[in-house]
């Protein structure tokens, strides 16, 4: 997300979230709980997750999107999402 899109964001916005403890980065759906505006750069920005259990994340900026999914900006994470093979194909080992 760009700065001034990360900036912009308020309570009640409607973001993605790239799990980064995950290893296939999935995406998870969530709400923008807490902003806490910094002086100068980024806010800091906490998200209640849709699932499981309404987890709580401090997610950093280039692992959010807005919703919808802009596909104008690349997004490294999205990318390994989409080349990763998918539950219908066997994982080979290298």
């Amino acid at each position: 997300m760009l700065l001034f899109q990360w900036n912009a964001l308020r309570k009640g916005d409607r973001v993605i979230v790239h799990d980064d403890l995950d290893p296939l980065f999935e995406l998870r759906t969530g709400t923008v709980e807490i902003v806490q505006t910094q002086q100068p750069g980024a806010n800091e920005i906490a998200v209640r997750l849709d699932d499981p259990v309404s987890d709580i994340v401090l997610p950093r900026r280039h692992a959010v999107h807005l919703l919808p999914i802009d596909q104008a900006f690349a997004c490294w994470r999205c990318d390994a999402i989409a080349a990763s093979p998918t539950d219908a194909e066997p994982r080979t080992a290298a």
